[in-house]
């Protein structure tokens, strides 16, 4: 399954952002470029959810200076080629979203070159795991909404609320 890179509306990252603050802010009033976070989206459960993409930290290896990246959690997903850390994808903090207050990231229209080489990369990372990255969303979101006791799903959106907060914006908008 191939998939693509969105934005999100800022309006509908704050809309949700009012019923749990595990989502991720678009920092709409801190961004330095035009660049919104970005995602993919994959269907669990009926509904899009969109995975939102995160620059690498120091946590996301066992030896930084050697540059050691931490292997994949259910949760955390690390972008990577050949020994380089693009980015991870965050699947603790996916949300639903409606089709409407999406936006197709066209890579082809990125001025910064140093950036769309690491967007490249990342796609085709992703790509390349589309089957494993559904995979994992799938059972998080399962292990959440049944409530099952392991540490990381304390940390992960709460993944029932936010679809009937969907439906409220849906009806609210339509």
């Amino acid at each position: 399954m191939k998939l693509n890179l969105y934005s999100i509306s800022d309006e509908y990252i704050k809309y949700l952002r009012q019923f749990d603050n595990k989502i991720y802010d678009n920092k709409e009033d801190t961004r330095i470029h035009e660049r919104k976070y970005l995602g993919v989206v994959l269907t669990v459960n009926e509904y899009n959810y969109y995975i939102p993409m995160s620059s690498p930290k120091k946590s996301d290896y066992i030896d930084f200076d050697k540059k050691i990246i931490r292997k994949d959690t259910k949760t955390i997903i690390r972008i990577h080629e050949g020994g380089r850390l693009y980015g991870t994808l965050r699947i603790s903090n996916m949300i639903p979203v409606p089709i409407t207050e999406l936006e197709p990231y066209i890579i082809a229209n990125e001025k910064d070159l140093k950036y769309k080489e690491l967007i490249l990369g990342e796609l085709r990372y992703i790509n390349n795991n589309s089957d494993k990255i559904t995979k994992y969303a799938k059972t998080v979101y399962k292990q959440k909404t049944k409530n099952i006791n392991i540490g990381y799903i304390k940390n992960t959106v709460d993944f029932k609320l936010l679809e009937e907060k969907l439906k409220v914006w849906n009806k609210n908008n339509s």
